[in-house]
């Protein structure tokens, strides 16, 4: 936060740092004016020593929260790491309710002088509301906080708080990479591992640069301050065709899209995770 700004924003990063755009250093942050601190949405510590410390440069308010701190793992749902998944839950789902939790008090002193509602913008993920093969604990993570967002989008309107959700279509990010794709040999889903891959790849080459996400995003927050006004934004590739999809279309609309995406649509495929489910449990 700069002093040089009316109002006061707060804006999470990756599950460890405090920061306000994506795929820029820190250092390149804060020669823009940009206060950079250490967080870790997992740890009810370090969320109060920063509440603390924004509360103390900002005379205890606040009135903007954009909780946009997370990570990915991708892995077969019935073979992923148990700790992978919490941890990512931490990060994904209980750090953001956390962060909510403990800025509330901040927002809740920026009502009186506001010219417009002080406001908690959740980042979830069009994910939500999609079958995406092998992000299962993911795509939950992200329907977590969708829901929970809608609903205190309704109890934090009497006191003078607005809630957008963010639902964040295709973004060049870095949050899927096809390094951190590894399913085994002994997985089932072997087969598909280099396609699943791929499918990071692609995204890389074809989603809609940061840059511009963000660019869509604050001017859609900044253009429609009001109470009632734009709290839910489908933003990024491929946002705005899955929101109307998912309105109007049936509830599998999506699946044809998404097997072929990992090649689960092909016949040889199928067959061999067959066969290898029948034979599951006799492995070592």
């Amino acid at each position: 936060m700069s002093s040089s700004f009316k109002r006061s924003i707060l804006i999470t990063g990756d599950a460890r740092l405090c920061n306000c755009s994506v795929n820029q250093s820190l250092s390149q942050l804060e020669a823009k004016g940009i206060e950079v601190l250490p967080l870790d949405v997992t740890s009810a510590e370090s969320i109060a020593t920063l509440q603390a410390e924004i509360s103390k440069r900002s005379g205890g308010k606040l009135d903007m929260l954009l909780n946009n701190a997370g990570m990915m793992y991708e892995a077969p749902a019935i073979e992923a790491d148990r700790e992978n998944v919490r941890r990512m839950f931490n990060a994904n789902v209980f750090g953001l309710f956390d962060m909510v939790t403990a800025f509330v008090p901040l927002l809740l002193a920026s009502v009186p002088d506001s010219q417009a509602p002080p406001t908690i913008i959740n980042t979830s993920s069009i994910l939500s509301r999609l079958p995406f093969p092998f992000a299962a604990g993911y795509n939950a993570s992200k329907a977590a906080v969708a829901s929970y967002s809608d609903t205190i989008r309704v109890e934090l309107a009497p006191l003078g708080i607005k809630v957008v959700t963010l639902f964040m279509g295709e973004v060049s990010t870095g949050l899927m990479s096809a390094d951190n794709i590894s399913f085994g040999h002994d997985s089932l889903y072997s087969d598909v591992e280099g396609s699943v891959q791929e499918r990071s790849k692609h995204h890389g080459q074809t989603s809609m640069r940061a840059e511009e996400f963000a660019r869509q995003v604050v001017h859609e927050v900044i253009s429609k301050p009001a109470a009632g006004k734009g709290e839910f934004l489908w933003k990024g590739t491929n946002a705005s065709l899955v929101w109307f999809l998912n309105a109007v279309g049936w509830r599998t609309v999506f699946d044809g899209t998404m097997m072929s995406g990992v090649g689960l649509d092909k016949k040889e495929i199928k067959k061999s995770i067959f066969d290898k489910g029948q034979h599951w449990e006799k492995r070592d």
